[in-house]
């Protein structure tokens, strides 16, 4: 039965061929279709296929019956050749390979005899050679025995060279037999018997004591009569070996001898006797040494060596030892010579030149002749052309240590100086607004003066005399200038109506609140010590009247004496005093504004006026007239720092003035390295003074002090400059140039960021304290406020007693000012940007602006004199307004606008403020219009 083909297999084609399909007709038959029948049909079909098969066969033969014919009588002849060769083949094979009469089994047996009798032959060549070779080497071996025991070193030196040449010419063969092995291990202890008495005889001959050198010319052979020279011995030591001992003495006679002596002084002692010559060493006392003779030592030393050692010293190693003395000689000669007595002081460079000059001298005989140097590497004649560069690299370098050592100390509270400083001043008339009495205004008016201001009256005996002023505002001019004198102002102003003989700081109530501010006030002067800097005098006590303040006004009332004084044109008010004039001072033109803007960054700026033009507004008085001379604090190491400096251009002035060096080398102009150590000690101040005191920077007094020192190394700098001769390097003069613009720069930047610090600081105790002034009418958000103000004033009167003793009056004052500007600035703007302030938050706001009135003590050295805080604290004027503002009516409000004492106010912030404190009413729409046209013009 066949085999089922699963039905996803592919099938195979169907086949062409009868026998392929009788197979497959087979293949698909099963039980049931399988019968005779079926089985006769395959085999009749297979007979006729055959049958015809046949039939094509006989058909085609038939077709070519030549060919075929031709075909077959081939094959038959080709099946004819093959029978007759395989028969020859079978016949040759028995003749070559048969055992006993074969061809190759004879080859083979006249082979091997021939093999056997060449190796007999070998062997013989090879054992006649061996005994040859060693009889030779025992005949070398027993003569090398007889020479090494009778002492002939030298003789047994060249035979064990023989024998060595015989031994490294062995045989392979020969090589480890055990003849030979015991025939080497023999000679090696025979060599070594004979280097370990050449060494004996070599260490005898030559012997080095710490203080004494010893060579004997010829020695005696241990254990034997044999006398060997010095010669004999080095030329008859190995190449290793001689190496080896060379390279010791060579070291001993650097540690020994050479260094010795030229470390230290000493006396070298030299004798001769025979065959014995010995070199010696003493110290001698070191407060007669002459240092040229420690060449002299080395010279000594080396012609010693010349005479009796080096001559003796085989070509093969003499050129080579000698070599290797050069480099060690000419290292100590600089390190323990020149280097080492390289002088530290100008003054000592003659006597040591003489000592290099002869040091090069040394290099040419010695080195360079006996050792036989190479003539073009002399490092001694490159160091000594060279000196003034080592000179200058040395002092550069001890200058630097000894700045660095000085600039990274610590030190201590007392450690400092007062510095003075010249302030050029500037004298203009007095323009500070005056206030006077009515007893004074009637007596002008009698006396027909018609200047409002005063600016071209003569002061009263009786005034003057009372009032006199000294120009020099801090007391330290002896001369002060004269300049005219105003009538001492009052503390506060009034208005003063001639029909009503009321009180008239009653119609604004500027008198209900005055507080003392003697305890404010009250100064302590550091800068009126005796200042240790020299020159200073003992500062008089001041007596400069002060420009006076924005008067304190307090609680407004109703503006009906204003209006008055206004219809009438009597007496009106103007910022701090009420002037007799026709008309109303005009407010600050532009020209004066910006003059003002511009003081508030230069202190010393001041707005000059003259007697045609009244005061723009008389609520500024002018900028605080400084003295010439001022005093401030300094680390005392700034003094160490500029010595060191003056002295380095000293030394290199008077370094490049020499003519020690004219015939120098070298690439630079001699001094040039030592003036370039000026400005590199001042570089060493800048680079490392912040980085070290970093910490103790962070206090304001300590960066204070730290800018001072910058400004007065920049001042000390400048004088420097212009002392410089003009033989001095524009490398030089630019180095210093640029240090003094760098600690310049320093000095103003770490003040401002100091202030800056400062001022970050208060305010942000104002942000996070105040929170904007808002809400002030709780109580709660009341004492918030309160707090914050209080303690802003607090860390200013701090602040300004750690600057009090450390900066300058200006930049004292210019510091201190700037902080309590930053709390004014801060109070203005948080008030002037509330959106609305009800009654009780102005009465409130009020109370809370009166905290700051404080800081006016700070601007005040004479109790019985008007401050000067308006000089440094440019929101000072503004802020007084502001905080009258607050509780002042409409009318107020509207007259002192078109008086032209609002002029600090922008208009946007005047009608921000009168919208935030009045209720929506036409009087209100009328005043914010009139605000809204503008300033005032000032009339002419």
């Amino acid at each position: 039965m066949a085999f089922p083909i699963p039905s996803h297999l592919p099938r195979r084609p169907s086949p062409l061929d009868v026998s392929s399909q009788i197979l497959s007709k087979i293949d698909s038959a099963t039980t049931k279709t399988l019968d005779s029948a079926l089985a006769t049909s395959w085999l009749v079909e297979l007979d006729a296929t055959i049958e015809s098969t046949k039939e094509r066969i006989h058909e085609r033969i038939q077709a070519d019956l030549p060919e075929f014919n031709r075909q077959l009588d081939l094959s038959k002849s080709v099946q004819t050749r093959f029978h007759s060769l395989t028969t020859n083949v079978d016949t040759l094979n028995d003749v070559v390979s048969d055992p006993s009469p074969g061809i190759i089994s004879t080859l083979l047996g006249n082979l091997t005899s021939h093999a056997r009798l060449a190796q007999e032959a070998s062997d013989a060549q090879v054992k006649f050679e061996a005994l040859s070779h060693l009889l030779r080497c025992k005949t070398s071996f027993q003569a090398l025995t007889t020479l090494i025991q009778a002492g002939k070193l030298s003789e047994a030196a060249e035979a064990c060279d023989h024998l060595n040449t015989l031994l490294e010419g062995t045989p392979t063969h020969l090589n480890q037999t055990g003849i030979m092995v015991d025939l080497k291990t023999k000679f090696r202890a025979a060599h070594a018997r004979i280097e370990d008495q050449l060494s004996d005889a070599l260490s005898r001959s030559i012997i080095i004591a710490p203080t004494e050198l010893t060579i004997l010319s010829s020695v005696q052979v241990r254990q034997s009569e044999t006398v060997l020279s010095l010669h004999s011995i080095l030329l008859s030591l190995s190449h290793n070996s001689l190496s080896n001992h060379l390279t010791t003495l060579r070291r001993d006679l650097m540690i020994h001898f050479i260094d010795h002596v030229l470390k230290q002084p000493v006396s070298i002692l030299e004798s001769s006797g025979g065959i014995e010559h010995k070199l010696s060493h003493i110290p001698s006392p070191p407060n007669e040494e002459i240092r040229t003779q420690r060449l002299d030592n080395v010279s000594a030393i080396l012609t010693f060596l010349s005479a009796h050692f080096l001559s003796s010293l085989p070509p093969s190693h003499s050129t080579f030892f000698t070599h290797s003395l050069c480099k060690p000689i000419t290292t100590s000669i600089l390190n323990n010579i020149l280097i080492a007595f390289l002088p530290s002081s100008f003054d000592q460079f003659p006597r040591f030149m003489e000592l290099a000059k002869q040091a090069v001298r040394f290099e040419d005989q010695f080195i360079v002749d006996m050792l036989r140097s190479d003539s073009y590497d002399r490092p001694v004649k490159v160091w000594a052309d060279g000196v003034s560069g080592h000179y200058e690299r040395q002092r550069r370098s001890h200058i630097l240590n000894t700045s660095r050592t000085i600039i990274i100390s610590s030190e201590g509270p007392t450690d400092t100086f007062f510095a003075e400083i010249e302030i050029p001043s500037e004298v203009y008339p007095p323009a500070v607004p005056i206030q006077i009495d009515s007893e004074v205004e009637e007596q002008h008016q009698e006396e027909g003066k018609s200047d409002a201001w005063g600016f071209d009256e003569e002061p009263k005996p009786e005034i003057s005399e009372s009032l006199e002023i000294d120009e020099d505002g801090w007391g330290f001019d002896d001369d002060p200038m004269p300049e005219p004198q105003p009538i001492h102002p009052s503390p506060s102003p009034e208005i003063i109506n001639a029909e009503d003989e009321t009180d008239p700081s009653e119609a604004w109530g500027w008198n209900d609140d005055d507080a003392p501010l003697a305890e404010e006030s009250a100064w302590d002067d550091p800068w009126a010590d005796n200042p240790t800097t020299p020159g200073s005098s003992t500062p008089s006590s001041p007596t400069n009247t002060r420009p006076p303040p924005e008067p304190t006004i307090a609680s407004p009332k109703i503006a009906t004496r204003l209006e008055k004084a206004v219809n009438k044109n009597k007496k009106h008010l103007n910022g701090t005093s009420m002037m007799h004039s026709p008309e109303s001072p005009p407010p600050l033109s532009s020209f004066q504004q910006q003059l003002r803007s511009m003081s508030v960054s230069n202190p010393t700026l001041v707005m000059p006026q003259s007697n045609d033009e009244p005061l723009s507004s008389g609520k500024r008085p002018l900028r605080l007239m400084m003295s010439t001379k001022e005093t401030y604090l300094v680390s005392e190491r700034m003094k160490q720092v500029i010595d060191i400096v003056e002295n380095v251009l000293d030394e290199g002035r008077q370094f490049t003035a020499s003519t020690l060096f004219s015939s120098s080398e070298s690439a630079s102009t001699p001094g040039t390295t030592i003036l370039q150590s000026a400005p590199a000690v001042l570089d060493l101040y800048m680079a490392l003074y912040p980085v070290k005191f970093a910490k103790e920077l962070e206090a304001p007094d300590r960066g204070m002090r730290f800018s001072n020192d910058c400004s007065f190394l920049s001042s000390r700098i400048e004088l420097m400059e212009n002392r410089l001769s003009s033989n001095i390097p524009s490398v030089v003069r630019d180095g210093l140039s640029e240090c003094k613009h760098h600690l310049k720069i320093w000095g103003d930047s770490w003040y401002y960021d100091v202030i800056q610090k400062q001022r970050q600081l208060i305010d942000d105790i104002l942000v996070e304290g105040a929170k904007g002034f808002t809400y002030s009418g709780d109580q709660d958000r009341y004492d918030d406020c309160e707090s914050a103000l209080s303690q802003s004033v607090q860390e200013i009167k701090r602040l300004a007693q750690r600057l009090k003793g450390v900066l300058a009056k200006s930049k004292y004052y210019t510091a201190i000012g700037t902080m309590a500007d930053a709390v004014l600035s801060r109070v203005l703007q948080d008030i002037l940007a509330l959106p609305d302030i009800p009654e009780m938050e102005s009465h409130r706001l009020n109370e809370l602006c009166h905290i700051l009135n404080a800081l006016e003590g700070l601007f005040v050295e004479d109790p019985t004199q008007a401050s000067f805080v308006v000089a440094y604290v440019p929101s000072w004027l503004k802020f007084s307004y502001l905080s009258e503002l607050l509780e002042a009516s409409m009318a107020d409000i509207t007259y002192l606008f078109e008086e032209g004492a609002l002029v600090d106010f922008d208009v946007e912030e005047l009608v921000r403020l009168v919208r935030a404190l009045f209720a929506d009413t036409a009087l209100r729409t009328t005043t914010i219009n009139k605000l809204l046209g503008g300033h005032p013009m000032p009339s002419s």
